[in-house]
């Protein structure tokens, strides 16, 4: 049965902010190498006025390209962002994400998905990126120190300190979403992340997973989003260990399917 969001919430599973004469806007973020500059790889555009395309975001610390896929319409003011990957070894949300690329496009919803933003550490078989960092305890707020180089979860020497998490930082900024996805492993719940309990619950029922509240870690993106955009909702989706069956890849792609636009009354 479908259903929508609760009233007031607007949806990013990683999405893009709608720009001017309904053109999406090409984020632009800065590593230490400079500044990378989002440009189209591919890009087709449907008479109705849809999307699919992929642009770069940023770069890992090695150098390898962080994209985000575009599909739907940019005009649309029901924006959409899912992150397959933050953690190295926790993959399985990257198959999803790939999935979710080949969607076809709605034109209610403007969806943006970044399938891995950490290939250093995939590549790796590491949580961490290739700085040693765990990414998910290196955002601003309610930042803190945690550990030394190479501990599981090194927050890093200061806030946004890595490239990949200055690319992310800089993508949602100029998104500003209202929900944004998360993948992780290998808890097999949603987590009540602190966003709208309403959206998160909902994710979980469609999905068969338990509906539950993990520890809050300073750093995390999810804390840092949802304290950086009132009234948003960034949550984690905690897979179980190992590859995604096709029941749940199935079941998760319709639960991102079901999240609508709220519709006034």
């Amino acid at each position: 049965m479908r259903r929508g969001l609760a009233s007031g919430v607007v949806l990013v599973v990683l999405a893009g902010c709608a720009a001017r004469d309904g053109q999406s806007a090409m984020p632009t973020s800065t590593t230490r190498s400079g500044p990378v500059r989002s440009t189209p790889r591919t890009a087709s555009l449907s008479p109705a006025g849809l999307v699919s395309r992929t642009v770069v975001i940023g770069a890992s610390v090695q150098g390898r390209p962080i994209s985000a896929a575009e599909i739907g319409n940019p005009a649309a003011p029901f924006k959409v962002v899912v992150v397959g990957c933050i953690h190295g070894d926790e993959p399985a949300g990257i198959a999803i994400a790939r999935q979710l690329e080949h969607e076809p496009g709605d034109r209610s919803v403007d969806l943006w998905v970044i399938d891995d933003l950490n290939p250093d550490g995939v590549v790796a078989e590491s949580r961490q990126n290739a700085h040693g960092v765990d990414l998910n305890r290196n955002f601003p707020y309610r930042w803190q120190p945690i550990g030394y180089r190479g501990d599981p979860q090194y927050s890093g020497t200061r806030p946004l300190s890595e490239p990949e998490t200055q690319a992310a930082a800089a993508f949602l900024d100029r998104v500003r979403p209202s929900v944004t996805i998360w993948f992780h492993q290998h808890a097999d719940l949603v987590d009540n992340s602190g966003g709208n309990p309403a959206v998160e619950e909902q994710f979980a029922d469609e999905t068969d997973l338990q509906f539950a509240r993990l520890a809050r870690y300073p750093g995390s993106v999810t804390g840092w989003e949802n304290h950086r955009f009132p009234g948003s909702s960034a949550f984690v989706v905690e897979l179980p260990a190992g590859p995604a069956s096709p029941a749940l890849t199935a079941r998760t792609l319709d639960a991102i399917r079901e999240l609508r636009a709220p519709t006034s009354t």
